[in-house]
């Protein structure tokens, strides 16, 4: 369920595998200080079983999705721009 209106958007995150540790991590842009994780799990969709990060309720702005591999030092691996009442979705297969 996504929790979506006014200035609070969703984005959802495709992937080709999970992450260590299963879940995948975002910030807004340039802000190390506010991030925040979700997990990553196998979804039913129309095209058949797909992994997918799915962030429920993000405010409007622009996020960095990264990757830890390298941790306590952070890649980013895409950005997103969230747009309130709106499902971003990030395609990273």
């Amino acid at each position: 369920m996504l929790d979506i209106g006014g200035e609070v958007g969703a984005l959802i995150v495709y992937l080709t595998s999970a992450p260590a540790g299963g879940e995948l991590e975002a910030r807004p842009k340039g802000d190390d200080g506010r991030r925040f994780h979700t997990g990553v799990h196998s979804r039913a969709t129309a095209e058949g079983e797909v992994l997918a990060a799915v962030f429920p309720a993000v405010a409007e702005g622009t996020y960095e999705l990264l990757d830890l591999k390298g941790a306590p030092d952070a890649t980013v691996i895409a950005t997103a721009d969230v747009v309130g009442g709106e499902v971003c979705e990030i395609d990273l297969r």
